[in-house]
């Protein structure tokens, strides 16, 4: 059996030939033991407790958060929008209807991006939600009129999961950030994942690049922190797997299945609550992966092989990889859980 420096660097291999100034921490958690890598193809690796920007990893952690709320009794998986929004921001009877199990699993019907975000006159190319305040929020909930109740089809909305964040916010009294820390980073000891770079982090916190290695201004999500805003360690990652897979504080390992199972079909794979859920050599593998603000990541795990790999990068995908519709750390990551899951 390879160690787990052997694995990292076989299955990194071949992204960091394609993008060979990009800074990659790859991690690994296999039966409770962590091994974290910095690696690059040309140039100092990056330091292991290198911060970056997690972009749509954020929504895993919006999930747990949901789950969480569950196990508390704070929601149920049904909770209508209209129980937790008031009527004055979500004006709509059918939005109402949307329930907080829709929008984990991009079955709200939401889109993608809010309509309104282009419209505004301080919009920014280089920060594009950057600009999206609450005042552009909530218009665009009192001006929503979907044509058709949910459940949808599933479709990925970054703006939906932005809704989630925001409902469980109001529900917990707390801004999405402060809950997250309280009922999700405290108690698994996650130092390093925050809404918010401390300023301890900062000199850690690594900028954002293209494929071709510009440099990528800071993006921003003020309005949908759910959707986006998370900055984390590949440490601290690890330790969120290591709770999914029945490490942990005992209530969020608890908790945390729920976000597990797959409730919905979506193509070649099924959805659970903020995970994608492939079978891989006949087992289950639920895993996320993104590529915004030029970082690229992959967060997955196996329980069948009771490991999970975290891969995150400093460099966007290439034009290529965008119209295949695939980021270019899934494929080294699903390959990694796959050679540690057992023979059929």
């Amino acid at each position: 059996m390879p160690t787990p420096s052997e694995l990292l660097l076989a299955e990194t291999r071949r992204y960091l030939r394609g993008y060979r100034s990009a800074s990659l921490c790859a991690g690994l958690t296999h039966q409770g033991t962590h091994h974290v890598e910095g690696l690059r193809g040309q140039g100092t690796p990056p330091a292991v407790e290198a911060v970056f920007s997690l972009g749509a990893l954020t929504e895993v952690f919006t999930a747990a958060l949901l789950a969480v709320m569950v196990d508390r009794k704070d929601v149920r998986l049904d909770t209508p929008l209209s129980e937790l929004i008031p009527r004055v921001l979500l004006v709509d009877e059918v939005a109402g209807r949307i329930t907080l199990e829709q929008l984990a699993t991009h079955t709200s019907g939401l889109p993608n991006l809010p309509p309104n975000l282009g419209t505004a006159a301080q919009q920014n190319p280089k920060d594009p939600f950057g600009h999206y305040s609450a005042g552009l929020f909530g218009e665009f909930l009192r001006g929503y009129h979907p044509q058709r109740p949910p459940p949808r089809p599933p479709a990925e909305s970054f703006l939906g999961m932005g809704v989630l964040g925001h409902a469980l916010s109001r529900r917990a009294m707390l801004n999405y950030g402060h809950a997250l820390r309280d009922l999700l980073c405290k108690p698994l000891g996650l130092v390093d994942t925050t809404t918010r770079v401390t300023d301890e982090q900062a000199p850690r916190l690594l900028s954002g690049h293209t494929a071709r290695g510009k440099p990528v201004p800071p993006w921003t999500c003020p309005a949908l922190p759910g959707a986006g805003s998370l900055h984390s360690t590949a440490g601290d990652l690890l330790r969120f797997l290591d709770a999914n897979l029945g490490r942990g504080e005992p209530g969020l390992v608890r908790a945390l299945p729920l976000t597990h199972a797959p409730r919905v079909d979506s193509g070649r794979m099924r959805r659970g609550l903020g995970w994608k859920v492939s079978q891989v050599r006949g087992h289950a593998v639920l895993w996320r992966s993104s590529v915004m603000g030029g970082f690229v990541g992959f967060l997955g795990f196996a329980p069948a092989a009771d490991a999970g790999v975290v891969l995150l990068a400093d460099h966007e995908g290439s034009m290529f990889a965008a119209l295949r519709g695939r980021g270019p750390l899934e494929a080294p990551g699903l390959a990694l859980l796959s050679r540690l899951l057992p023979l059929p």
